[in-house]
């Protein structure tokens, strides 16, 4: 805050910054923001205007804002400051008249000049939601600071937090008005040098600017990995330790019991709580069993579970082999013990559920118990996967063919070239260049072609009732041949080609008819590519013509 607006503010008593003296040390507690309150109340019926040096002229809250030498934002905290005070100091007149003193609802709205009804909503709500959600957030980072010290706070802080950008904004305005000073500064980039990276960075209280440009010394706010789950009522981890499901409701299905055919795939029974794959037909997971093995692979709902048993592991491994030769053993790591990342829990990577009704809830909930489903990638998330052709399918094709597609992904780099020299704004231009070149640079490198028309990433299921020359593929037109891309492969003679049957009853009742990212096939043809499994592998569909079949 500047020195002009921390005086005028300590002269009209701002929360927590009353001058010389201690904030409520006065016969009236909340005097200090009833003076600014009322200060700011006489402008308003003012209608004042504010002129800058440049002759800008503004009116409004605007104008009070410029007045007082603060930014809107900071004018918008310390109004939710004051009226925080405000109806804090009300609401415990009302509560001490009501527990304090047994005087009826009447006889209150008399003594605090308001209507009955007001008086017992105050009594009743004892706090407003969006000012516990500010001051919250402002809690919060104020333990981090006084955690960690410097804390940077910039641009998308906000989204790993998971609460909106005006919520946050409050909540840094409020701890500026406290005393928590708030710096921007440029540093260089370690790799790029000439190169500067701006930072906004939220400091302990007496932090002098200088001290920023220590790098080694800013934190990051989510480096812990907390966010809000209510707008920023309340925070906590992102990845929370998984809860382990008792080996006696799983079932090992072997090799010899088909389990080879399924390699990879684990069967969920359908409507259990804590194996809940919430709206998604298929997820690649990871289940903790006995607090020291996991299960990895891709899940699916079976119709078909022997009593007792909720949860069945495929696997190609022989009868006799132990099933902790059969799971993974977890590593040891509180934060990571199956060795790789999860999805976090607001991307719904864990959930929590009644215990009592087997709903899904908030981690806060009174009855809330840890799902034992930890996804590492849910159905949708493979559409993402880039679909440029790596210089290891390229070697295997024809010599035209690899010019053909390399060439379309030089025309497209020439056109992105040719927009960018139409901007007209020198920096972003510089950046844009800047960054066109870098992924230049990559492409070049890893040899990325264009992509073939329509082809797409799929994650592979099984539906071994498919034919060796079939594949259930929704995205695709039935009847229709793919050419199915596994990497690495080591030839031609690992890419099959297959059918769509988009009609097979089976497949449609395992996966649906609308599945954007899955196909089903049948594990010789799983075995052709390259060796695949059903534990997350994936390959890349490439219609064999344009029209389809």
């Amino acid at each position: 805050m500047n020195p002009i607006a921390e005086d005028i503010l300590m002269h009209y008593g701002m929360p927590r910054r009353s001058g010389r003296y201690p904030w409520g040390s006065g016969e009236d507690p909340y005097q200090h923001s009833r003076d600014f309150l009322g200060r700011v109340e006489e402008m308003r019926k003012k209608n004042i205007t504010y002129t800058d040096k440049s002759g800008k002229t503004y009116k409004g809250d605007t104008a009070i804002a410029k007045k007082l030498g603060l930014s809107t934002g900071e004018f918008r905290a310390a109004i939710m400051l004051c009226n925080e005070e405000r109806k804090a100091h009300e609401t415990a007149r009302i509560v001490a008249l009501r527990d304090g003193d047994g005087m009826g609802w009447t006889e209150i709205g008399r003594v605090v000049g308001k209507p009955e009804g007001t008086v017992r909503s105050m009594y009743k709500k004892r706090e407003d939601a969006k000012t516990k959600q500010c001051r919250e957030t402002a809690d919060f980072i104020k333990s981090q600071i006084e955690t960690k010290g410097m804390i940077d706070i910039g641009d998308g802080v906000e989204r790993e937090m998971n609460i909106s950008k005006e919520r946050l904004n409050t909540a840094l305005s409020i701890l500026q008005l406290e005393g928590y000073p708030i710096y921007r500064n440029r540093l260089e980039q370690q790799n790029n040098p000439g190169q500067f990276t701006t930072q906004k960075i939220i400091c302990p209280k007496g932090t002098p600017y200088k001290d920023t440009y220590n790098a080694g010394e800013i934190h990051s706010l989510n480096e812990d990995r907390y966010i809000s789950r209510d707008g920023g009522g309340t925070y906590e981890k992102k990845f929370t330790y998984p809860a382990s499901m008792d080996s006696k409701r799983l079932q090992i299905r072997y090799n010899e019991d088909g389990g080879i055919e399924r390699d990879g795939i684990i069967e969920l029974r359908r409507n259990v709580p804590d194996l809940s794959l919430g709206e998604s037909r298929y997820s690649q997971v990871r289940i903790l069993v006995d607090d020291t093995h996991y299960l990895k692979g891709m899940a699916v709902y079976s119709d078909d579970m022997p009593p007792g048993v909720d949860v069945i592991f495929n696997t190609n491994k022989s009868k006799g082999t132990p099933m902790t030769k059969v799971l993974k053993e977890i590593k040891n790591d509180p934060d990571n013990p199956f060795g790789s990342a999860i999805k976090d829990a607001d991307q719904g990577g864990q959930y929590w559920y009644d215990s009592k009704t087997g709903e899904r809830v908030s981690s806060k909930h009174p009855n809330a118990k840890l799902g034992l489903i930890n996804k590492r990638a849910d159905e949708g998330d493979w559409s993402d996967w880039k679909d440029a052709l790596p210089s290891q399918f390229l070697s295997k094709q024809s010599l035209d063919m690899a010019k053909k597609q390399l060439g379309l992904a030089k025309s497209d780099k020439l056109m992105e070239y040719e927009d960018i020299c139409q901007v007209n704004n020198p920096t972003l231009k510089k950046h844009l260049l800047q960054k066109f070149s870098d992924e230049c640079d990559s492409a070049a490198v890893h040899l990325q072609a264009a992509a073939l028309p329509r082809q797409k990433y799929h994650v592979i299921i099984p539906v071994n009732s498919l034919r060796d020359d079939e594949i259930y593929a929704p995205g695709y037109n039935d009847g229709e041949k793919l050419a199915l891309v596994r990497y690495p492969h080591g030839g031609t003679f690992e890419i099959p080609i297959v059918t769509v049957n988009n009609k097979h009853a089976a497949a449609r009742k395992l996966l649906g008819t609308d599945i954007p990212d899955a196909v089903g096939v049948n594990s010789k043809v799983a075995e052709r590519l390259s060796g695949a499994d059903f534990d997350g592998d994936t390959v890349m569909c490439i219609p064999t013509h344009d029209k389809g079949g």
